[in-house]
């Protein structure tokens, strides 16, 4: 196999899963009220149904890098993508365990890919950090939203089965797998470069480094933001009186928005020499979308979620590109990857629990979204320190 031919086969593989990362999770927002009917579940069962799967990126996150020192990072990423297909089928299924089995396993999966993305594209692209690391981002950033836009339209086409539209989103992972056994068939597990001098990195190695702390504050708040926003926006703007197809249509348009941010923050931090200021403009993008929604919500709904697009881009891309600048070769990336998307995801996790807790207690969304606006100056803060070349 040729270089160029290898690398494209990895571009490729690549988009792919980085594409399948947040399909699950957008999927689910715009029917979530149609689950709760459906299921008679309270407002704790259904924020949990949001939860859990991020609970388990924090959760699962530690087991990455043994996963892949033993098997290979290219292999777990195959099976990683069959659990994905599997877990998203499952949903299918009309009956309460295993919709939430299925988006725990799904959940599960994402973390372990989660984790190794950063490493792979520092080994595979050491030259093309910030374009690849861009890339990857805009299409996870871009996921939330297709899911959204698509489901209501796909449980319409299935005569109005929420179930059917949601297992419908195995079919992206199934071909991303097929992908992936290509790469392995290509180019091997990758069990020879993971294993091989440094290349495993213990996370308690990173404990005691400031600045991987800083990533991981970084890390956790922006993703608390982005789940929050994920599991709640369209049932924001339900609960303000916009259908299910308009509320999904917002998620859809926050993820767009996206896009730009995601592709560019990466590319640019990479070539700068310190990032503390994009850290402050993407957050701050994000303080003027949480504003509108909290003072205006149906004034410009969706000018603030353009705001919060561009915001959750830029911060998710800078996040995942400061794990691999501030990394001295790829196994430490791997361990500050490992260590930021742990707490961070386990931190991740409460924020749409505590959203829906907070809208059950208050009886609004004005507190929640308060919340999250409070939540914008550690973000910055954090931002700003890990930005700061050292």
């Amino acid at each position: 196999m040729t270089p160029r031919s290898r690398s494209a086969l990895l571009v490729a593989a690549v988009i792919l899963l980085a594409l399948n990362l947040r399909l699950v999770f957008g999927s689910v927002s715009p029917v979530l009220a149609d689950i709760a009917r459906s299921y008679h579940l309270s407002s704790v069962l259904s924020a949990a149904l949001t939860t859990g799967p991020v609970l388990c990126l924090g959760l699962l996150a530690p087991l990455a890098p043994r996963l892949a020192a033993r098997w290979g990072n290219r292999l777990v990423l195959l099976v990683c993508l069959v659990a994905i297909a599997l877990g998203a089928g499952l949903r299918a299924v009309p009956a309460p365990p295993p919709l939430f089995a299925g988006a725990l396993l799904a959940g599960a999966a994402i973390a372990v890919a989660n984790v190794l993305l950063p490493g792979l594209v520092k080994r595979e692209f050491p030259h093309r950090i910030g374009v690849m690391t861009g890339l990857a981002t805009m299409l996870m950033s871009a996921g939330p939203g297709i899911a959204s836009a698509a489901t209501a339209p796909m449980q319409h086409l299935f005569g109005g089965s929420w179930q059917a539209a949601l297992g419908a989103w195995a079919v992206p992972a199934v071909v991303a797998a097929l992908l992936w056994v290509a790469v392995v068939w290509r180019c091997g597990t990758g069990k020879v470069e993971v294993t091989t001098g440094s290349a495993h990195l213990p996370l308690t190695a990173v404990l005691r480094e400031p600045t991987a702390w800083k990533i991981t504050v970084f890390m956790g708040v922006q993703s608390l933001l982005a789940y929050s926003m994920i599991g709640w926006l369209p049932t924001i703007y339900r609960d303000h009186g916009f259908s299910a197809g308009a509320a999904g249509n917002l998620l859809a348009i926050l993820s767009v928005a996206s896009i730009p941010t995601a592709l560019a923050v990466p590319v640019l931090a990479a070539r700068a020499r310190s990032q503390h200021w994009p850290a402050l403009i993407v957050v701050g993008f994000s303080v003027l979308g949480l504003a509108g929604v909290l003072f205006a919500p149906t004034a410009a709904a969706p000018v603030w979620a353009i705001l919060l697009g561009l915001g959750q881009g830029g911060q998710l891309g800078l996040a995942l590109t400061l794990m691999s600048l501030r990394a001295k070769d790829h196994a430490h990336a791997a361990a500050i990857s490992g260590m930021a998307q742990s707490v961070g995801y386990v931190l991740a996790s409460a924020g749409p629990l505590l959203l829906g807790l907070t809208h059950t207690a208050s009886g609004s969304w004005t507190l929640p979204v308060a919340l999250l606006l409070a939540l914008m100056a550690p973000l910055a803060f954090a931002g700003y320190q890990a930005g700061l070349r050292r």
